[in-house]
């Protein structure tokens, strides 16, 4: 049997994007900033950037949302994982 893993980040207050999501801004304004942590920024960046790495590396095929997929498909080519089958 297969196994489903919920992966998003997210803010205290329970966003995933910055406000005024749009094309030209897919995360929102300032939306970035929730993920940086994937970018191996901060203090602790090569500990993160290491599970990302793990976590990264076990995805066999992703679902992702409509609008996320719509939007990101100029910036991730259609997925946020290339080369991982994906479903909307």
């Amino acid at each position: 049997m297969g196994k489903v893993v919920l992966d998003v980040s997210m803010s205290l207050d329970g966003f995933t994007a910055g406000p005024n999501v749009r094309e030209a801004e897919p995360m929102g304004d300032g939306g970035e900033r929730l993920h940086a942590w994937m970018a191996a920024k901060g203090p602790d960046g090569e500990i993160d950037a290491a599970v990302r790495r793990e976590v990264d590396a076990a995805v066999g095929a992703t679902i992702i949302g409509r609008r996320t997929f719509d939007l990101g498909l100029g910036s991730w080519g259609g997925t946020p994982w290339p080369g991982v089958p994906a479903s909307w």
